[in-house]
């Protein structure tokens, strides 16, 4: 049985939402182990996630003619894990960021390489929004 995208799609969205509103919340962040500098920042990215999930969301409900949002989403993801994984590491925003890199590292090639395979369409289409 193929690995359903519509789902998983559907379901990182509201991955982002909760994301989205835990940034919102300094003290409930902190209590996680999670270290932003300044408010502002929090719930800069708050936003940025508050979109994506939308996105996500409503990308779900057509992905044949979405896909292309959720495979740009994809690039959006592997940028997130090459900045959470080091911060992680070696910064000073905890180490939580490590486990939430190597998690937007898996959903970004799970977008990355389940849309193509479910859809039938290739990457250069998905990245070009040629889906018809």
């Amino acid at each position: 049985m193929p690995f359903p995208m519509r789902p998983f799609v559907y379901w990182s969205g509201v991955y982002n939402a909760g994301l989205s509103l835990l940034l919102l919340c300094p003290p409930l962040y902190r209590v996680l182990g999670l270290n932003i500098c300044a408010p502002i920042w929090g719930w800069l990215i708050a936003g940025f996630l508050g979109f994506t999930s939308a996105v996500l969301i409503l990308a779900a409900r057509d992905l044949r003619r979405r896909a292309s949002l959720v495979y740009w989403e994809a690039l959006l993801r592997y940028v997130a894990a090459l900045l959470l994984i080091p911060a992680g590491l070696f910064g000073d925003i905890g180490l939580i960021a490590t486990p939430m890199g190597l998690g937007d590292l898996a959903i970004g090639l799970v977008y990355m390489f389940g849309l193509p395979k479910e859809l039938g369409i290739s990457h250069h289409a998905l990245l070009c929004d040629r889906l018809e």
